[in-house]
């Protein structure tokens, strides 16, 4: 018994030991100086954190390359950027080059010193914005998908909708009209998915995370006090989420011509640039969120926000062709119920902007 109750001792004093340990994932090349000055550091640093480094040899071991390109492939970086030495740390915070020895003390201090890693692409010269100048931002479903909706009932979105359907519905009727819908739908998803991979592509190339961040929490604020500013003073297309007043025209012109599969998909990518102005608000505060997680995770944020956006075009769709909804209903709807749309997306907009706040000064 006593016998086993030491091994048991034992055990759990291995396993807290095991559970306090930084694993990390050490990828080098013989003959690398960074490698060796990276190696050095770790060496000192592992008097005061407890270490478990594996290595893994890649400049003549192709079992290990693989092993190392396949990390590149996970954390969404491009292997014309791949290089040694390549550190994955708590399989979450990606290090790419030499860190200074600071910078390791940060990371592992700041950072890794519990499951708390920076999920993210880690340079020395992105250190700063990573680490040090914020937490990865806590994108959470219920955030992604309240901005996403925020974005799919704007005015000018419902707008364009109609009108499309009503240039099809009443020129070649309701099955058409299905189509035409289901079409745009997806063109405008497509090509939203293209706008947020551009942007988020420049601000990874260009280090831009924290700088984005800082400019759109701002903008968070902006917009939500336009959107509660247009529920008591509202004027078409003046200070408000909405499609600018001298776009209106050219958008209605580009549907009424919509009459078949091409017209419907040009008028779709044509109403995709109108629609940046009055729809992209929620979609660069979420993009500043995820910029800072630059995983393979991100596509999947982007298709989920992308998806709920166009998810009132399907309804609508949907409804007109079953016959549930009339075009002169949602026309009407719109109207009658524009101060409330301004309003829901004022409150949630400034929702999102205390959490992106509360991410750059950690209130809670």
């Amino acid at each position: 018994m006593r016998v086993a109750a030491v091994l048991a001792m034992l055990a759990l004093a291995l396993s807290l030991s095991f559970a306090d340990a930084i694993n990390i994932d050490f990828y080098y090349a013989i003959g690398c100086t960074h490698c060796a000055a990276t190696e050095k550091v770790l060496e000192k640093l592992g008097n005061e954190y407890e270490l478990n480094i594996t290595t893994y040899e890649v400049s003549q071991d192709a079992d290990n390359r693989n092993r190392m390109f396949r990390e590149y492939e996970r954390f969404g970086v491009g292997l014309e950027n791949a290089g040694v030495p390549t550190l994955v740390v708590r399989g979450k915070a990606f290090v790419v080059g030499e860190l200074t020895e600071q910078q390791w003390r940060g990371l592992f201090d700041a950072a890794c010193k519990d499951e708390t890693c920076p999920t993210g692409v880690i340079t020395q010269k992105n250190f700063d914005n990573i680490v040090e100048g914020g937490r990865t931002a806590a994108i959470t479903w219920p955030v992604l998908i309240g901005a996403a909706l925020v974005d799919s009932i704007n005015p000018c979105t419902i707008a364009v909708m109609v009108m499309l359907l009503s240039t099809i519905f009443y020129a070649k009727g309701r099955k058409e009209s299905l189509f035409a819908g289901v079409l745009f739908s997806a063109v405008i998803f497509i090509m939203y998915m293209l706008y947020g991979l551009g942007i988020l592509h420049a601000i990874t190339t260009f280090e831009l995370s924290h700088m984005f961040y800082l400019i759109v929490t701002v903008g968070a604020l902006a917009l939500a006090l336009m959107e509660i500013n247009a529920y008591f003073n509202y004027k078409p297309g003046f200070l408000a989420v909405e499609m600018p007043t001298f776009l209106r025209p050219y958008a209605k012109r580009i549907t009424e011509q919509a009459t078949s599969p091409a017209g419907v998909v040009i008028a779709a990518f044509l109403c995709s640039l109108f629609l940046l102005p009055c729809s992209s608000g929620p979609y660069l505060m979420v993009l500043g969120m995820i910029a800072k997680a630059a995983t393979l995770q991100t596509i999947t944020y982007l298709v989920v926000y992308n998806l709920f956006f166009i998810l009132p075009m399907i309804i609508i769709t949907a409804g007109i062709y079953v016959g549930r909804i009339t075009l002169e209903n949602v026309g009407e709807w719109k109207e009658r119920y524009i101060r409330e749309l301004h309003l829901i997306s004022g409150i949630i907009l400034f929702a999102l902007f205390l959490i992106m706040l509360n991410e750059l000064f950690e209130f809670v």
